[in-house]
């Protein structure tokens, strides 16, 4: 054993003895003292809120808008690929290998564009709802804090953290009363 460890285990035996022995008692009192004897936890689903309430419908109504917009955009622009490759198919048989080729590395080229289109509008639409879920967050956030305060409730956290809770723990009817 190095002479480092041997002093280690020195001090922290000499640390345990004195805490045994109520000496260090006062700093570790004093945190105790900072946490409740009880802490009572509840949840909130937020999922319900934006659901539910009238500032989380006007907000999933704006999601839900913007994503079939995108929607839209990509399936007019599918729809305009497989019409090229049913074209191109009906005209293999006549065209030279080469411009076929080349067609097909057009096509081609056009779908890889297409999937990255994809991709893009997944990642946005993503960003937004995260975006709306903290605008809506922002919102219910003074409301969560003045039901916690009003219910003795030390710590909030959302449903879907939780993998089991009491039903009378849930307080997502009393802020979607106070949410317009």
């Amino acid at each position: 054993m190095s002479r480092f460890s041997s002093r280690l285990g020195t001090a922290l035996s000499v640390l345990g003895l004195a805490v045994g022995l109520g000496m260090v008692t006062a700093p570790v009192t004093g945190l105790v003292d900072a946490v409740p004897a009880t802490t009572k936890i509840a949840t909130i689903d937020l999922e319900r809120t934006l659901y539910d309430t009238p500032a989380g419908k006007r907000a999933s109504d704006a999601f839900d808008k913007t994503r079939k917009a995108k929607q839209a955009e990509l399936d007019k622009k599918q729809k305009d690929l497989q019409k090229s490759a049913a074209e191109l198919d009906k005209q293999a048989a006549v065209l030279k290998p080469d411009v076929l080729a080349q067609k097909k590395a057009v096509l081609e080229k056009q779908f890889v564009e297409l999937q990255q289109t994809y991709v893009k509008l997944e990642r946005s639409l993503a960003e937004e709802r995260t975006k709306l879920v903290q605008d809506l967050l922002k919102k219910a956030g003074p409301i969560i804090e003045e039901i916690a305060k009003s219910e003795g409730v030390h710590i909030i956290v959302d449903q879907s953290a939780v993998l089991w809770a009491q039903p009378d723990v849930d307080l997502t009817a009393k802020l979607n009363a106070k949410m317009k």
